[in-house]
């Protein structure tokens, strides 16, 4: 159900256009920038929970389209959703929107900016992205800004590391028409009594060290390498 509302949502963007398959381009690189609020650090016996902004920028020469994409936490914040409000639901009743069916799982706020078919005719495709709790996973909830595209991603948590895969239908909407990831920023924060989605329990040489991947994948060319990644310091005391 999902992939066809996703291809009707496009097919007016794609009617027209010509994939074109070109040489290869420069290789991915991305810069990230973070940061953690409040600065003052919780400790372990005592953690603090944050607000949590991040934002990734991938060249635009690349042409690259995203497959997954990897944030590694360090040991001075913790991930979890443990005795948090989650959400259950199917993307399907998601995609009716989380406001209506998991209001209070909602953990913030945010906004993705990709073209579609960037080698042949680009448009852009901007997204409105609502985080939400749910069971293990951080669920991202994509509604397209003046079209009709609607997605959900699931953010597994393992550890420190939150994994999002991108859908086959995000990275290739329609055969044959690719999208190629732009931006991506979003602003995690959410609490519930004591638990909270990202907590501080330390600072270390003052800074949280956050890494960011992303992995890549042929449209229809292999990309100059198949990952790119960065990293950023988010300041704490």
């Amino acid at each position: 159900m999902r992939k066809s509302f996703l291809v009707a949502g496009v097919a007016a963007l794609t009617f027209g256009m010509t994939g074109v398959a070109n040489a290869q381009n420069p290789a991915p690189t991305i810069d990230v920038t973070a940061s953690a609020s409040p600065s003052k650090a919780g400790t372990k016996s005592k953690p603090k929970s944050e607000k949590f902004k991040l934002d990734v920028q991938n060249d635009p020469l690349s042409k690259a389209t995203a497959s997954k994409i990897t944030v590694t936490f360090p040991s001075t914040l913790k991930l979890s959703t443990s005795g948090l409000t989650q959400c259950t639901k199917s993307d399907d009743e998601i995609v009716t929107g989380p406001s209506k069916v998991c209001k209070s799982s909602i953990a913030g706020s945010g906004e993705a900016n990709a073209v579609l078919n960037p080698f042949g005719t680009p448009a852009p495709l901007k997204f409105k992205v609502i985080p939400v709790v749910g069971k293990n996973e951080l669920l991202f909830y994509l509604e397209q800004i003046g079209g009709s595209v609607k997605a959900v991603l699931h953010g597994k948590i393992s550890g420190k590391k939150l994994t999002i895969p991108i859908t086959p239908e995000l990275q290739q909407p329609v055969t044959g028409t690719y999208s190629a990831l732009l931006d991506l920023t979003t602003t995690l924060s959410k609490k519930k009594g004591s638990k909270a989605l990202i907590s501080s329990v330390g600072c270390k040489s003052k800074k949280h060290s956050i890494g960011v991947a992303i992995g890549f994948v042929p449209n229809p060319n292999p990309p100059a390498q198949s990952s790119a990644s960065g990293t950023a310091d988010a300041k704490c005391s």
